[in-house]
């Protein structure tokens, strides 16, 4: 019976030629095929992969006949995508290799273990994927052990990659005992902080992997249109564990060799030269409960948040926007590039926040209903604000709190922040703010700060020439996951008195 979900494409980009023979000959895939080695692409799409085997050993100067065809294996959930997989070996070979690809979902496929795993996995966050896949795969996220906890998904805070799960259910359920495999990979898997942690320990099920070698597409546009960085992963399940993996990026046109250096517990690897050993990160003594903190978050709805025009009326009022009035107790400067890199020193933008300073949280109703100007701006978005997505926000908005942002709590009237650039940049300068400056989404992150004594030591300790070679060591320069707060916290030691 043909699979309900059968018609949908989830995250399908098609692998070039040109970098499918590259994947096969960098990792010898070639000669173990013709060897006798059963091979399986998991997610094939139209069977570009399996094909650049093909292509290569009849460039070889092997004959069709002696191919062996049976010996390949791909599993597709798209039935129009298997059907032009099928057609390609027809058309290409004059081989039917129907009863050797599979039109199904891989993830609920364990008909067959293969020596090696060769693949392109769906590149799609969790929370990207259509509602009806969703609830296909989310056990699969906790029994591959690829979330903390069943809570996570189910509030919707795991943002893990389907291609992790792609590759941590193959490794463990498709793959001969002792097998190896290769796999296309958004490079986020390994060194973006936070949401692959549990998949970087390679482990699930009773059963461990090894990633033995890593190559950075570092300024090759792989697949054209899709902005994630490219990589190739290598893994295998004999290969004992390395605290040191060959990693190779893309520089200067060409293959330069680098060391991505094995976390601990799941953490981001860092990359480094080989010939040198990398400087140990500082550790940096910050007050216990102290953590770096990402900018206010509207949630896509910035135009009802954010303001170009300020205009002080009176001690109470304040005009935005040209045509708004507003308590200008619920109005804050908010941090820009200007700002920040020392140009302009008054704010250009302003950000409503219609919080209590004190606790950190949204105004009840209460004392919404206590600020005629306030209710009256806001009433009119309700619809549109209430409809925002989130977990944690939809958790406001159900208890009626639908003028909720997301990054706000009391951290955010602290006195100082020492605040940062986290997305973009290639250099590490963080500066003090005082006041009400508020950090502006992913663009800046922070950390709050008690009194001027604690703000100037941390910066001097972030100032450290160490803090940026560990930035770069993720190899994430002028990307949007430059400095985000995962990156700093790792560097921070809670101590009972901090600074």
């Amino acid at each position: 019976m043909a699979d309900p979900l059968a018609a949908l494409s989830v995250g399908a980009v098609p692998t070039p030629e040109k970098w499918a023979r590259f994947a096969v000959e960098t990792h010898g895939l070639l000669d173990e095929w013709l060897a006798g080695k059963t091979v399986l692409d998991p997610t094939m799409g139209e069977g570009s992969l399996l094909s650049a085997l093909a292509d290569l050993a009849l460039e070889r100067g092997k004959r069709v006949s002696e191919l062996p065809f049976a010996s390949l294996h791909g599993v597709e959930l798209n039935s129009a995508l298997y059907e032009k997989a099928l057609a390609r070996f027809q058309q290409k070979y004059g081989v039917d290799m129907s009863a050797a690809f599979v039109n199904t979902d891989i993830l609920t496929w364990n008909e067959q273990r293969c020596d090696l795993l060769f693949g392109n996995p769906p590149w799609s966050n969790f929370v990207d994927l259509p509602s009806e896949y969703q609830l296909r795969v989310k056990p699969f996220f906790a029994y591959y052990d690829l979330i903390p906890g069943r809570r996570q998904t189910l509030l919707g805070a795991s943002r893990v990659d389907i291609a992790a799960l792609v590759i941590q259910k193959t490794m463990i359920e498709n793959l001969s005992p002792g097998g190896r495999a290769v796999f296309f990979v958004p490079l986020s898997l390994f060194l973006n902080d936070g949401a692959h942690d549990c998949f970087r320990r390679f482990a699930a099920r009773g059963t461990r992997y090894f990633l033995t070698a890593l190559h950075d597409f570092r300024g090759i546009s792989v697949f054209p249109h899709i902005a994630a960085r490219c990589g190739l992963a290598a893994f295998s399940r004999k290969a004992p564990p390395a605290a040191r993996v060959p990693c190779f990026c893309f520089e200067g046109g060409a293959w330069q060799r680098y060391t991505a250096l094995r976390p601990k517990g799941g953490g981001a690897f860092r990359v480094v030269s080989p010939e040198k050993e990398p400087l140990s990160p500082p550790r940096i003594a910050v007050p216990e409960g102290t953590r770096p903190r990402q900018g206010v978050n509207p949630c896509g709805a910035a135009a009802v948040f954010i303001f170009k025009e300020y205009e002080e009326i009176d001690e109470q009022t304040c005009k935005v926007g040209g045509a708004f009035l507003l308590p200008r107790a619920y109005v804050y400067p908010l941090i820009c590039g200007q700002n920040f890199c020392g140009g302009e020193k008054r704010p250009v933008k302003w950000v409503l926040l219609p919080y209590n300073r004190r606790t950190g949280k949204p105004l009840p109703p209460a004392e919404m209903e206590a600020e005629p100007l306030l209710r009256a701006y806001l009433a009119p978005h309700r619809e549109r604000l209430s409809a925002r997505k989130g977990a944690f926000l939809q958790a406001y908005i159900k208890r009626g709190l639908w003028w909720a942002l997301f990054g706000v709590g009391a951290y955010n009237f602290a006195p100082y922040k020492v605040v940062w650039e986290a997305y973009g940049r290639r250099n590490f300068r963080p500066r003090i703010f005082t006041g009400d400056w508020q950090a502006n989404q992913s663009l800046q992150a922070f950390i709050p700060c008690a009194d001027e004594g604690a703000a100037l030591r941390l910066t001097a300790a972030l100032s450290d020439p160490r803090v940026e070679a560990y930035l770069h060591s993720s190899r994430m320069e002028g990307t949007m996951n430059w400095a985000q707060p995962g990156k700093i916290a790792p560097l921070l030691c809670p101590e009972a008195h901090g600074f």
